[in-house]
């Protein structure tokens, strides 16, 4: 599929099942990492009756949550009432980033790996504090990146009902759930349950 960006890009992307609620979901920014990397739990979230997005994101990390935006427009175009921003990475800090903006009209955030600053993001308390929807909040807690703190300290900002997961691993972001084992199935099991929630709840970023 393809869809317009808020600022009027146009970004490429698989749309993944059917149904009310929907999930945008925006890769990691290393060389190789690609919307992919997502595939296994789109697949999983589509066989449980909910309707996802992944797409090519644009080269300019600190737009990225201008096609987050994009991504969410297009889902609610499509029949979708309610859609959750998840990401790995920049794609959390963009995802974060886009409920952070006034009329993100996002019903909950899934950030896995991000960091609080980095390629134009800079998280400050204040602003996180704002965001009204349920978050989630998952890292590694060895991750190389720093990841682990940034999940801790956003889950102590959050005002909402948020979450945070920390799993014993090194692995950063959707490495987690390409590397199989204990730990994918933990992350998958916590991303499932908190999509589950958010289509019980009324909350809006």
């Amino acid at each position: 599929v393809q869809f317009t960006t808020r600022d009027g890009a146009t970004r490429s992307g698989r749309r993944f099942g059917d149904g009310r609620v929907a999930i945008v979901l925006s890769h990691m920014g290393r060389p190789g990492d690609r919307q992919d990397d997502w595939e296994s739990f789109a697949g999983e979230l589509a066989e449980r009756g909910y309707r996802v997005l992944t797409y090519a994101r644009r080269d300019s990390f600190g737009e990225v949550w201008q096609d987050v935006l994009g991504g969410a427009d297009y889902l609610r175009d499509h029949g979708a009432e309610k859609v959750i921003a998840g990401g790995a990475s920049i794609g959390a800090m963009a995802s974060l980033y886009a409920a952070e903006q006034p009329n993100a009209n996002l019903d909950g955030v899934i950030w896995l790996a991000g960091v609080l600053q980095g390629s134009g993001y800079d998280f400050q308390k204040a602003d996180v504090a704002e965001i009204a929807c349920p978050m989630l909040f998952i890292s590694g807690d060895q991750d190389g990146y720093g990841a682990g703190e940034a999940a801790r300290q956003l889950h102590d900002w959050a005002r909402s009902p948020s979450e945070l997961l920390l799993l014993q691993t090194e692995r950063h972001g959707t490495d987690i759930l390409n590397e199989g084992g204990p730990q994918a199935g933990e992350l998958t099991l916590a991303m499932v349950r908190f999509v589950k929630r958010v289509a019980n709840e009324s909350s809006t970023c």
